[in-house]
């Protein structure tokens, strides 16, 4: 809408967005997710594969986590994790919800994954938690359960990255290069898990995840620390009729 200003011209629009300290919030969620959920495997670990039988290591693996004292932090850290992927996914959306229907897809791509991480995550600690009780073969029928939820999660954050992408390069959010790297990552993960056909290794999810999280470190760097200035509206002279 044009607005005259003292001068008696008339602007005749606002100039560039304006990013609040709110917004540097959610552009920096997306480090705050890949920090975390790095910091919670870490905090984790590995534990030994002395035992033959591939479930009773998994149950001996859960036996470890309890009698850990950092097992209640690496949770919390995790959950935290997939809070700050929570928010990230909003706000990359709302910057880029002009573009339509390719913002709505990123956005229903990225809840799926929230949702199948949610899922597996509920899994382990129902492993966890009825340890004493499950057998072998149910811990280890339950593992693979989770194992093949984190290779479909590659199906959803493919969507959310390629689709978030595209939005931010028919908004101009992003430059070209970083728009378009990500489409290809996007792009990636989709094809990478439909060429397999039914996926049997779990190292799969591997090699596509770190890419999902290169480019979500970038992403939220870039959009993060972007500048924040207003330029000035240019104005336009009234003419009297």
């Amino acid at each position: 809408m044009a607005v005259m200003d003292r001068s008696g011209a008339v602007s005749a629009g606002t100039g560039q967005r304006h990013i609040s300290a709110m917004d540097r919030i959610g552009a920096l969620s997306g480090v705050a997710y890949v920090v975390f959920a790095n910091l919670g495997g870490a905090l984790v670990g590995e534990g030994s594969a002395d035992a033959e039988s591939p479930g009773q290591r998994i149950l001996d693996e859960q036996q470890r986590l309890a009698d850990s004292p950092l097992t209640n932090v690496a949770f919390a850290v995790i959950l935290l994790a997939q809070l700050a992927l929570i928010v990230f996914v909003g706000y990359v959306c709302s910057r880029v919800r002009d573009a339509g229907w390719f913002a709505n897809t990123a956005l229903v791509g990225g809840a799926a994954a929230l949702f199948a991480n949610l899922l597996s995550l509920s899994t382990v600690s129902a492993i966890f938690i009825l340890r004493d009780d499950m057998s072998p073969e149910l811990a280890r029928a339950l593992t693979a359960v989770d194992g093949a939820g984190h290779l479909m999660q590659l199906l959803p954050l493919g969507v959310f990255v390629l689709f978030a992408s595209a939005a931010a390069l028919v908004t101009a959010t992003l430059g070209r290069v970083l728009s378009w790297a990500g489409i290809v990552v996007g792009a990636t993960c989709i094809v990478g898990l439909a060429a397999t056909g039914i996926p049997r290794d779990e190292n799969l999810f591997i090699w596509p995840f770190l890419l999902f999280l290169v480019w979500t470190l970038v992403i939220s760097l870039r959009l993060g620390f972007a500048r924040s200035h207003t330029s000035e509206p240019a104005p336009v002279a009234v003419t009297e009729s």
